[in-house]
C-alpha cells in the first residue's frame, strides 16, 4: 500500500498582490509489484462462481463442467500432466459415481526428483433449495491461485518439481485429497512439503502448519511475509489443522502449510459469490502466497532435514 501525498497550495505576496504559486504534481509512489495477475484471478474466481457451474457439486454436471474449465486453464498455462501425460485422476465418491482430480506438475530445475505438493480443491456444495452455491471464496479463490501460481513457475521454474492439484469431493469429506495420497504422481516420501490452499480471497491471509513443522513456518517468517500464524494447535473447529486437504497428507506424515482466512458470513453460504470479493485484498494474499512458496522452494536444507 501506498501512501497518498498531501498536495500543498503556497500563497505567496508578490509586489504588494496576493498570488498563487502552483506546487508542481508529484505523482505518488507506485505500489508495490505484484507477481500475479490480479484481472485472471478475478476472471478464474468468476468462471469458476458462475451460476451455470451450478455450485460445483463433486459428481454432477456442474462439478464436471468446472473439471473441463480447470484442466482447459492447465492447458493454456502448459503444465505438464501428471499421470503419464494426462491431467485427469479418477475420484470415486461415497455417494456413488464419480469425481476427477485435475493434476498437473512443473519440473524442478535443481531437484527434480523432490517436490512440492500445492493443492486447491475446485468443488462446491451445489444447488440446496433452488439456490446456488457458488463458493466463490470457497473454494474458486484457492484455484485461481493455484493457477497463478503454476503460470509464474511455469515461466521461471522452481529448484523443486511442483505438483499442482485441484481436488475434487473436498467437500464429501477429503475424498479427493484421500484419492490422490493412495495414488500419487510421485511418491510421497518425495514430497517435501504440501501447501493448500482453501478460501484464500477475503480477509487477513493464515498461515497453519508451523505449530506442527516449525521449519516451516520458520522458512516463511524468513521471508519477511504479511501472513498470520495460527490456527494449528489447541481443540475444536479454531484449530485448522483437519480442516481441508492437507489433514489427509498430515495424517501421513507429510509437511503442511495451509493458506485461508477466517469463516466470514458468506461462509457455506449461496451469497459466496465473486462479488464480494475485493480484487486488492485478493490480489495482495496471491501474490503472497506465491512468494510463500518460492520461499520454501529455495529452502532445500530445511524442507530435507524437516520431512
Amino acid at each position: 500500500m501506498s501512501a497518498r501525498p498531501l498536495t500543498l497550495v503556497v500563497a505567496v505576496l508578490l509586489a504588494g498582490c496576493q498570488a498563487t504559486v502552483p506546487t508542481p504534481a508529484v505523482e505518488p509512489p507506485a505500489p508495490a509489484s505484484l507477481l500475479v495477475d490480479t484481472t485472471r484471478l478475478i476472471a478464474d474466481v468468476a468462471a469458476l462462481a458462475d451460476d451455470g457451474y451450478e455450485g460445483r457439486r463433486a459428481g454432477t454436471g456442474g462439478g464436471h463442467r468446472a473439471a473441463d474449465y480447470v484442466e482447459g486453464r492447465f492447458r493454456e498455462v502448459g503444465l505438464e500432466g501428471a499421470f503419464d501425460g494426462r491431467y485427469r485422476q479418477p475420484v470415486v465418491l461415497p455417494q456413488g459415481g464419480d469425481g476427477v482430480n485435475l493434476v498437473g506438475r512443473v519440473a524442478g530445475s535443481v531437484y527434480p526428483q523432490l517436490a512440492l505438493l500445492v493443492t486447491a480443491h475446485f468443488d462446491h456444495l451445489g444447488v440446496r433449495a433452488g439456490q446456488v452455491y457458488n463458493g466463490a471464496d470457497d473454494n474458486a479463490s484457492g484455484v485461481a491461485v493455484l493457477l497463478a501460481v503454476a503460470e509464474a513457475l511455469r515461466a521461471d521454474p522452481p529448484e523443486h518439481t511442483v505438483v499442482v492439484a485441484a481436488l475434487d469431493a473436498e467437500e464429501m469429506g477429503l475424498v479427493g485429497a484421500q484419492a490422490l495420497a493412495e495414488s500419487p504422481p510421485v511418491p510421497l516420501g518425495a514430497v517435501l512439503a504440501v501447501v493448500n490452499l482453501d478460501m484464500v480471497s477475503r480477509g487477513p491471509l493464515w498461515a497453519a502448519g508451523a505449530a506442527h513443522y516449525p521449519h516451516l513456518g520458520a522458512l516463511l517468517r524468513g521471508a519477511g511475509l504479511d501472513l498470520r500464524y495460527g490456527h494449528d494447535a489447541g481443540q475444536g473447529a479454531d484449530n485448522w489443522t483437519a480442516a481441508s486437504d492437507h489433514a489427509v497428507f498430515h495424517r501421513l506424515g507429510v509437511p503442511f502449510v495451509y493458506f485461508g482466512v477466517e469463516d466470514h458470513a458468506d461462509y457455506h453460504e449461496p451469497t459466496d459469490d465473486a462479488d464480494r470479493i475485493d480484487p486488492v485484498t485478493f490480489g495482495t494474499a496471491a501474490d503472497t502466497i506465491l512468494r510463500a512458496i518460492r520461499a520454501l522452494d529455495g529452502g532445500h536444507a530445511a524442507l530435507v532435514a524437516g520431512r
